[in-house]
This record gives structure tokens, sequence and C-alpha cells, in this order.
């Protein structure tokens, strides 16, 4: 082979794997931001959900004024299994450990989710921790609801910042 007849296929492969690389980084590129924006419409999503479930709100009309009471750790023990009241505070409480292990999986966007609801998961975690730490002393089980204890670490770590407007 003539060096320019061998100089001219080199190049000719030099551009078609730098083509070839380019398409590849092309579509990761694509593939990690549909990943993206999937995350972010599951959050939108759930917390659609969240607003329209039924069950949900009957939980939280049962739950909320219990917590403003101040007397919801009465009800981590086993003399209240089975009411209404204990019910639906597991019931509230289990949604937000579904959605906190959504959150540590990357199923759902976190920083979406904390511009949506930081403030409430918060007052939440507040308000459920004794009775959180309560059941777990009488169920003898450390990491029930650990899950939305880290998400409201996290939170708590990493709060909302307040944009300035234009």
């Amino acid at each position: 082979m003539e060096p320019t007849l061998q100089t001219y296929l080199l190049s000719q492969m030099d551009v078609k794997t730098s083509i070839l690389a380019l398409s590849a980084l092309a579509a990761l590129f694509s593939i990690y931001r549909n990943t993206v924006i999937n995350r972010r419409r599951a959050t939108v999503d759930l917390v659609l959900h969240q607003k329209n479930d039924l069950d949900l709100k009957k939980a939280n009309s049962i739950v909320n004024p219990l917590l403003k009471k101040q007397g919801i750790t009465q009800y981590s023990n086993g003399s209240h299994i089975g009411s209404e009241e204990r019910s639906s505070i597991l019931f509230v409480l289990n949604n937000y450990e579904f959605v906190a292990t959504g959150i540590r999986e990357k199923a759902f966007d976190f920083k979406l989710f904390k511009r949506m609801r930081c403030g409430t998961v918060l007052r939440d975690w507040t308000e459920f921790q004794p009775f959180i730490y309560e059941l777990r002393k009488t169920n003898k089980h450390p990491t029930m609801y650990q899950e939305f204890e880290w998400l409201a670490n996290k939170l708590e770590k990493n709060p909302l910042k307040k944009e300035k407007r234009k």
C-alpha cells in the first residue's frame, strides 16, 4: 500500500470512529435526559395522586385533629390495634415511607418533591416522630419508618432556599 492510500484509509477510520463515538455519546445523553424527565413526571403524578386519593384524605382527616391535640403517641401501644385512629396514622406513615423509599431509590425526583412538599413533610415528621419512636420501642423494631426519617433528615439538612424574584 502506498503511504497516501494508507493515510487516507486511516483518516477515514478516524472519521468513522469519531462519528460512532459522538453517536454513542448522543444516545447516552438522550437516555439520561429521558430518565430525568420520567423521574420528574413520576414525582408530579405522585403528588397529584396524593391530593386526589380519597383513602389518604380520609386518613388525614382523622389524623390531623390528633396531631393538633398532641395525643398521637398513645396510639402506638397495643391497646389501640385495629382502631380507626391507629389505622389512619399507619396509613399516612406508610404513604410517607413509600415516597421516601421512592426518592431514595431515585424513582422520584428529590429536588422537585422538596419544592412541592418540603414544609409538609418536615411538619409531619416533627408531629409523628414521638409516635414512631414509641412504636419502634414497643415493637422492638428499630427500623420502622426509617425511610421517612431519612427523608426528613435530608430535607432538614438541605432546606428550601428563598429565591429572589426578578
